[in-house]
């Protein structure tokens, strides 16, 4: 594996950090870059994200003529690391650039691309990615929103659940059937659907931390225009694949280790603030938890060098995902130990150490295996595809 950082990427790095520094004012800088979402922050998140896109720091995969800079995988790990490292807001319009951008830029026709492809990078507009549902989770191919077809529009029909921003988005990148008659994935489609639309119905779900970052989204008798389909009927499963793939693999392991780096660094402070840093057990923990957030860079520096190499990564990815939500939650059950009675405090408690982001941290740390694939599922992908073994 090759750690070092390319001429190229040297000089993207360095470019970078100039550019943060003239246009990032300090009053913007986040206290922690998993903050949870206000109307505040994400009003500021959606002035940073405009920002970025003047210097075109944002959508950098995309290609040049559509405002983007044909950047390298590397470019773009680089790009992640010095937005932590300048504190920078969080990203506001990710389902839009890293999603919903390269799938219309792949499979969308160029009346879409010049209508939703500049806002999704300016963050004028929002979007939220319609896939999962109550009984099609892990196993999306079970989907059961309907599509169908009338004249010039499809009407859709269906719940979708886990939608991270549907209250604030004004589009949704949808997943549904359109055609029943066939095997389950050949029959799913991938369809544009304006928020405002008469029949969609919103409800927040709330968290076990008191936030409501993701909803339940209901669709009754939605009319979509016909034009508003991506691809073909019966591509979205291949169109949805696509976009998953940008949720695991190198760029997901080295943003999770910048944020895990980050979060031990403060909890060996909190072990010595607390007198627990010299005990054998917390020091071998501790030890063991920062030998784990080695392993998230390593791994994601393998995946990078591969990639670089053309393999295709495929399930490999998996031991990524299932490695670092893992080892996550280690973290923040140790936290929990230091943080000792303490972390009985509400989240919001004045007294909670380090403003209660530990409790809500360890708190969100549940979800961690079961979002973007559970631990179950990586389980078997990396059984049966990786290694080989048969099926149980």
């Amino acid at each position: 594996m090759d750690f070092e950082l390319s001429p190229r990427e040297t000089a993207f790095r360095d470019e970078l950090r100039s550019w943060l520094a003239a246009r990032l004012p300090d009053e913007w800088r986040s206290p922690h870059p998993k903050e949870p979402w206000s109307d505040a922050t994400r009003e500021l998140a959606r002035r940073w994200q405009n920002r970025l896109a003047e210097g075109r720091y944002v959508a950098m995969d995309w290609p040049v003529e559509r405002n983007g800079r044909a950047a390298t995988l590397g470019e773009r790990i680089v790009l992640q690391q010095e937005l932590m490292r300048a504190r920078a807001p969080r990203i506001l319009g990710h389902v839009g650039l890293d999603l919903v951008g390269p799938a219309l830029i792949a499979h969308g026709t160029e009346a879409q691309r010049t209508r939703f492809l500049e806002p999704a990078r300016t963050a004028a507009e929002l979007w939220c990615q319609g896939f999962s549902e109550p009984g099609a989770g892990s196993d999306l191919g079970s989907l059961r929103t309907r599509a169908q077809l009338a004249g010039d529009h499809y009407v859709v029909n269906g719940q979708k659940v886990w939608t991270s921003v549907a209250d604030v988005a004004d589009f949704c990148f949808l997943l549904a059937r359109t055609n029943p008659d066939v095997r389950k994935h050949a029959g799913i489609s991938a369809l544009i659907v304006d928020m405002r639309t008469p029949g969609i119905t919103v409800r927040p779900l709330h968290q076990i931390t008191g936030e409501a970052e993701f909803n339940e989204v209901f669709f009754d008798n939605v009319h979509v225009p016909r034009e508003n389909l991506v691809g073909a009927e019966g591509e979205g499963w291949k169109i949805a694949m696509g976009i998953l793939s940008h949720e695991r693999g190198p760029m997901w392991a080295f943003m999770f280790h910048g944020y895990m780096n980050a979060d031990l660094r403060q909890l060996i402070e909190l072990a010595h603030q607390r007198g627990r840093r010299d005990e054998p057990l917390t020091r071998q923990r501790l030890a063991d938890a920062w030998v784990g957030v080695e392993i998230m860079r390593l791994l994601g520096a393998r995946s990078l060098t591969a990639e670089g190499r053309g393999e295709h990564l495929g399930p490999r990815t998996s031991l990524e995902k299932l490695f670092g939500s893992e080892l996550s939650q280690r973290i923040r059950e140790l936290a929990m130990e230091i943080v000792g009675p303490d972390a009985l405090l509400a989240i919001d408690e004045p007294r909670a150490p380090w403003e209660g982001r530990w409790q809500r941290f360890h708190l969100f740390s549940r979800s961690e295996t079961i979002m973007g694939g559970t631990s179950e599922i990586q389980r078997q992908v990396i059984a049966q595809q990786v290694l080989g073994l048969p099926r149980g």
